[in-house]
């Protein structure tokens, strides 16, 4: 299982990309500080990340290490590696209903689980593994230009991910504006369990499989600005467009087949279907002010894509500066986001579904919250404190809450039921860096 951002689709290929560009753009910051060092200098960070929802649903452990040299000269090295294990319960898609649900396993081989009567379905045997290595590079390119190259592979039991991603910057003006650009390729193999089933077609029947793999191909194009306004102040913008082709489907995802009353019905529930392409735009906008000694970094992010989605994404953090280098940052995100738009919580029998033909007059379907329209709240605050040598450790705690949208109007048997689980996560990471 992929991982995904919040407007569901892949992160991989563009966060190489966003971290390609980062490394391009950081001219402003980093060159500075880079001046006057004529030896080599190493970094290590450490972290381990602990991430668990509510409700007895997913949980991770994420340790993550990563490696980056200096030489002094603008010339910068990175290495990342990072492992995920990912265990609990998943929503699986399908509505609550005033009686037990009875899935079974998606390889058709049995193992089923038992949902019981009135609780939202979700599968208890989510579990997953996944590697993932990220590597780049950035060189000076002539006078006041920098190239930033970058890759990452990532491995799961049903998922293969390959992205390269490289990156120019230019600055004007005395270092005081960069200009950027960058592209990012990214390829993905899909394999889930039982093969990739036919969508909208009668889920856990083996005769709808379409195939044992599928792929997709993800390309984005970023462009940014950053502007030094001042002594103190520092202004981004970046505008990133994305073309996806493909699989984009949710192999584990299903929809229910409901009648009038909200009671299951002919052929219970059918695989999600999702469009075989994607294009996205999103315009993000950050400022950094410096202080006296704190600093305060505030971001707007606006997405849209062809699939109906819009989203804002406020975002700020306050950095304290406390005696003898040690900080705390307190964070404050909010998240909100329309349905896509073909975003449904059920299908029902004879309106949208015919159960005698095992066809939808709908090109598109998907019960997965993650298309619907909600909003999302982060709180967090992150302490760090300086110990011997240049080392540091840290520690960020998070609480996140979404709420997703129900349905205007519930029919007689979903009366009461939780119909759109809302979803509360505690985050939990610990960092240490040390340079030598």
């Amino acid at each position: 299982m992929q991982l995904t951002s919040e407007q569901g689709a892949p992160t991989n290929g563009r966060a190489a990309l966003h971290a390609a560009l980062a490394a391009a753009a950081a001219g402003l910051l980093g060159s500075a500080h880079a001046e006057g060092l004529k030896t080599d200098t190493w970094q290590v960070d450490s972290a381990v990340l602990v991430y668990k929802e509510g409700d007895g649903r997913v949980q991770a452990v994420e340790p993550i290490i990563s490696i980056r040299r200096d030489d002094g000269n603008d010339r910068r090295a990175g290495l990342r590696l990072t492992f995920d294990s990912l265990t609990g319960a998943s929503p699986n898609g399908a509505v609550a209903q005033p009686t037990a649900q009875t899935f079974t396993n998606p390889s058709g081989r049995g193992g089923g689980y038992v949902t019981p009567a009135g609780q939202a379905p979700l599968d208890p045997r989510f579990h997953d593994r996944r590697i993932a290595v990220q590597g780049n590079l950035e060189r000076p390119l002539g006078e006041g230009q920098r190239v930033s190259l970058g890759a990452n592979a990532s491995i799961e039991h049903d998922f293969r991910s390959l992205s390269l991603s490289g990156s120019l910057a230019r600055d004007f003006f005395q270092k005081n504006t960069t200009l950027s650009a960058g592209l990012s390729l990214e390829q993905d193999t899909i394999n889930p369990e039982g093969g990739v089933l036919v969508g909208l077609k009668p889920a856990f029947d083996r005769s709808t499989r379409d195939a044992s793999s599928d792929t997709r191909r993800v390309v984005d194009v970023l462009f940014g600005v950053t502007q030094v306004m001042s002594r103190a102040w520092l202004m981004q913008v970046n505008y990133n467009l994305g073309k996806g082709s493909g699989y984009h489907s949710d192999p584990y995802k299903v929809l229910s087949v409901l009648d009038a009353n909200g009671l299951l019905a002919g052929d219970r529930y059918v695989v999600e279907d999702r469009p075989r392409s994607r294009t996205r735009h999103s315009l993000n906008v950050l400022s950094k002010w410096h202080l006296t000694e704190d600093v305060i970094e505030a971001s707007y992010r606006y997405y849209r894509d062809d699939w109906g989605l819009r989203a804002h994404t406020l975002d700020a953090k306050y950095r304290f500066q406390l005696a003898g280098g040690s900080y705390v940052e307190p964070h404050a995100r909010y998240y909100r986001q329309n349905a896509a738009d073909f975003y449904r919580t059920w299908l029902t029998e004879g309106v949208d579904y015919d159960s005698a033909t095992s066809q939808s007059v709908l090109a598109h379907a998907s019960a997965d919250t993650r298309l619907a329209a909600f909003t999302a709240n982060t709180i967090g605050v992150k302490f760090a404190m300086p110990l011997a040598d240049g080392q540091e450790l840290s520690l960020r705690v998070e609480s996140y809450r979404q709420r997703v949208k129900s349905p205007d109007q519930l029919p007689p048997a979903l009366q009461g039921l939780e119909v759109t689980p809302q979803l509360r996560a505690t985050t939990l990471m610990l960092g240490y860096s040390r340079p030598f």
